[in-house]
């Protein structure tokens, strides 16, 4: 009978494998920490990129809230502005009125009526003087009401003064229907 010895190839074949086992363990905590290792240096990329995204947002935020309060204070100059403009409006057209209304009585005024008092209160005028004749205060009275400038134009008192002249009282007001131009529209 033929006799093989077998030892020395179960010897290689038990070298063989713990080599094979070997390479296991080695490779396997080897590619996980390899593995950790570029996880770990993607984390750190990402984080940076996000970090340069953050702070390339915050300083976006910064320009807008500096560029709105930009905007603000300039709205509000620009209220201001509109508000005074307006107001100025106001004024200039009320310069206006009054100065046709004294441009009126001296034009058309009676030669024997004097104006005392010329006075406004929440939009209402009271005109107070002195005449010698009644027919001459109701002329003044329609005379102030046929033009465009006054209306409600009404005679509320008349006295006979110590020196026989006649004291009137006039209350009239503006009209409503002259509404403002528009602001910079000449009239």
């Amino acid at each position: 009978m033929l006799q093989v010895n077998l030892l020395p190839w179960r010897k290689l074949r038990r070298q063989k494998r713990m080599r094979n086992w070997l390479k296991i363990f080695v490779s396997v905590p080897l590619s996980v920490v390899v593995c950790a290792w570029l996880l770990a240096a993607f984390i750190v990329q990402e984080r940076t990129l996000l970090q340069v995204k953050l702070s390339a947002l915050n300083s976006g935020i910064q320009k807008i809230m500096l560029q709105q309060r930009r905007v603000d204070v300039a709205s509000a100059q620009v209220k201001v502005l509109a508000e005074t403009r307006l107001l100025s409006h106001q004024r200039v057209l009320q310069s206006r009125d009054y100065l046709q209304l004294l441009e009126l009585l001296a034009l058309k005024m009676p030669e024997e009526l004097w104006l005392t008092e010329l006075t406004e209160h929440q939009g209402m005028l009271t005109l107070k003087g002195e005449g010698r004749l009644y027919h001459d205060i109701l002329a003044l009275s329609e005379i102030l009401s046929a033009g465009e400038l006054l209306s409600k134009v009404s005679l509320s008192a008349v006295q006979q003064q110590p020196n026989h002249n006649l004291s009137f009282v006039m209350k009239t007001q503006f009209r409503s229907e002259r509404a403002l131009p528009a602001p910079g529209v000449s009239q």
